[in-house]
């Protein structure tokens, strides 16, 4: 976490690429001083650009490319998501379960140095947005800058406490069990780790004091890799179906897909922002960085590491579940003798792809479930054929009710999330087992990560050495 303000101006302004900790220790931060940032809303924009350019810049290894590099990583410990070779070796080591379990692994501590990088960049800027002095006319784009900021220190911290630590058990509400430190201010002291249930109150005062500050706000989006209330919306919708708050998963869902429509084309390629997307990164040609990119890892005709041996395929029981009718299943493939390989993601051979975070689909899905939870059965039927009906124009609507309706959304949303990194947190968050066996998956690749009990440990993330070194007041996870 020794990161600084000045590498995210340089990735704003500059487009500078590397993430080494050589080049950040070393850079003169002198030639830029918060005081000097701050003094119009132009300097704090600037940062803000900084962190949403941060979200999809490239490391110097293939397989860190921000956002998108942990979402993969994340499908790759659950069940249908995965490769039948070891190809180049990219990310083997994430699905055989050896990365996180590992504190000496750089890919161990880069979601966390990701992640808290984030958390102080965004801090900076709530710690002087207030005082920057601006005309009545310009206020509301004061508190859209404040509002987004608040966004990005929610979802790190999310992210961060469902990697780090125990899942939060929503079914006891009993959340004691040790976090991940909540950091509220630009410094670098060492925190003790809060409880699983202090850092999801600290995410949902955030995500609620941003949402305050984007309802009715007047300051226009700049473009679909910036944060507005769909996007809070839609973030703070994940959080209560994390936490069991299904009434609120309910409003903030309907809340996050008000004003986008679902694809007409499912199989398009996932690969150019549309009216599905609620956020995502619009990438120019200056900024895509080849083998070091999402579509290198995924796509099946970029040339890049997925046609070099490593594409992904799809669960065998996720590609049965699917209809012959349902499109989503022409994005799954028989390619290079291969079977279920993912088309999902693909810009046809184009290396430059804009990068998908968040659609209105998983909106829909969100709200299902909750509906499904908190008994509205009938809603949960015709939300969820709104959405199934677009993916499978034969879709009848769904008469199952109870666990099997439960049951019968979850499976779709596996299909349709499928890429997309949520897989792994729902095998957590719904404490179930993690059983790759007779899936379609090479047992010879898989190391001894084929079946773990509800709750292993090994759902955790290690907590990294150097977190653990430079930190007294750390507390490690079960080894």
């Amino acid at each position: 976490m020794k990161k600084n303000i000045l590498v995210l101006l340089l990735l704003a302004s500059l487009g500078i690429v590397s993430c080494s900790k050589d080049y950040l220790e070393t850079a003169p931060t002198s030639s830029v001083t918060e005081a000097d940032l701050f003094k119009t809303l132009t300097g704090a924009q600037t940062l803000l650009e900084g962190i949403h350019r941060f979200g999809y810049a490239s490391g110097n290894e293939h397989d860190r490319f921000g956002h998108k590099s942990i979402d993969y990583a994340l499908d790759c410990l659950g069940e249908d998501f995965y490769s039948t070779e070891r190809g180049y070796g990219w990310f083997v080591a994430w699905y055989q379960y050896l990365v996180h379990r590992n504190v000496n692994a750089g890919n161990c501590l880069y979601p966390w140095d990701f992640y808290y990088d984030i958390i102080n960049n965004a801090n900076i800027l709530l710690a002087n947005i207030d005082n920057i002095t601006v005309f009545e006319s310009e206020i509301p784009r004061r508190n859209n800058i404040k509002a987004q900021a608040l966004v990005y220190r929610a979802l790190s911290h999310y992210q961060l406490v469902q990697m780090y630590a125990d899942r939060y058990n929503w079914i006891t509400k009993s959340n004691t069990q040790l976090g991940i430190p909540i950091r509220l201010t630009p410094t670098q002291e060492p925190l003790a780790r809060a409880t699983v249930e202090e850092v999801y109150a600290q995410i949902k005062i955030d995500l609620t004091d941003a949402i305050a500050l984007l309802n009715g706000n007047t300051a226009s989006r700049l473009n679909i890799s910036h944060i507005h209330l769909n996007t809070a919306n839609a973030i703070a919708a994940r959080v209560a179906l994390t936490t069991g708050d299904w009434d609120n998963a309910v409003t903030y869902a309907r809340a996050a897909r008000t004003g986008t429509s679902l694809e007409v084309n499912y199989n398009y390629g996932f690969n150019k922002a549309s009216t599905e997307w609620i956020w995502g990164a619009v990438l120019i040609d200056e900024q895509q960085t080849t083998y070091r990119s999402f579509f290198s890892h995924i796509d099946p005709v970029f040339q890049g590491y997925a046609t070099l041996g490593n594409h992904k395929l799809i669960s065998t029981v996720v590609f049965d579940f699917m209809s012959a009718t349902d499109t989503r299943k022409e994005a799954f493939k028989t390619t290079a003798g291969k079977p279920r390989v993912g088309w999902k993601f693909t810009g046809g051979g184009k290396m430059t792809n804009d990068y998908l975070y968040i659609k209105a689909g998983e909106m829909y899905l969100i709200e299902a479930e909750a509906e499904a939870r908190r008994g509205g059965i009938a809603d949960a039927q015709n939300v969820l054929f709104t959405l199934i009906n677009k993916r499978d124009p034969a879709y009848v609507k769904t008469t199952l009710t109870g666990d099997g309706l439960i049951g019968h959304i979850l499976m779709h949303r596996r299909a349709d999330l499928w890429g997309e990194g949520q897989r792994f947190f729902d095998i957590k968050r719904l404490n179930i087992a993690l059983d790759r066996r007779d899936l379609g998956h090479n047992s010879a690749l898989w190391n001894a990560a084929s079946y773990f009990e509800p709750g292993d440990k090994n759902f955790v993330f290690l907590i990294p050495q150097q977190e653990i070194d430079s930190n007294p007041l750390m507390v490690q996870n079960p080894l």
